[in-house]
């Protein structure tokens, strides 16, 4: 993946700096099929000796050495490669953020405006957690009540009724000598 750096590396190879990027693949390219034209004499050289000193057309496509051979032209590819490769992995490196370190802005107003809201996002949600920690604790406190939203009045008819039966039960123990329980 591409970082902002690297786009803007990319932007000024393409803009600004004219030939610079054509001489680089240039110079890579050359020294990359120097290389597999090296590489492919070599092996030539060393497993297959009857083709060395022939005349091209008795020898087999793929160990030709000539600049539009295969293996010399894919050592072409390679170099260039490389150089793109190398262009992009510097700029990468020099690119210091993240991409998940920073807030995700939603492009409303400037940056003041951004905090100011995601500051009150952060408040709300707090506000959010202690109301459903108070409604937890209230619900600890009542006997029988011990599932989630007992206390909540829209949870349902349900909800309600046992909630109802519940404190019928309480009076009915005070009443005919059982205790009380809280």
């Amino acid at each position: 993946m591409v970082g902002g750096t690297g786009k803007t590396f990319l932007r000024l190879a393409g803009s600004n700096l004219g030939g610079f990027l054509d001489k680089a693949l240039g110079i890579g390219g050359k020294i990359g099929q120097e290389a597999a034209t090296s590489a492919l004499n070599y092996g030539v050289g060393k497993f297959a000796p009857k083709y060395v000193g022939k005349a091209t057309k008795d020898i087999p496509m793929l160990l030709r050495n000539s600049p539009t051979s295969t293996i010399p032209q894919l050592g072409k590819l390679v170099g260039q490669g490389a150089v793109v490769g190398t262009g992009l992995s510097a700029a990468n490196m020099m690119d210091q953020q993240s991409d998940y370190s920073q807030p995700m802005s939603s492009q409303l107003g400037n940056a003041e405006m951004q905090n100011f809201l995601m500051s009150q996002q952060l408040q709300n949600q707090k506000f959010m957690h202690d109301m459903a920690l108070i409604q937890t604790r209230a619900e600890s406190r009542i006997p029988g009540a011990q599932y989630p939203g007992s206390l909540n009045p829209m949870s349902g008819d349900r909800a309600f009724e046992k909630s109802l039966l519940d404190e019928v039960g309480v009076f009915g123990r005070g009443i005919y000598g059982t205790g009380t329980r809280l």
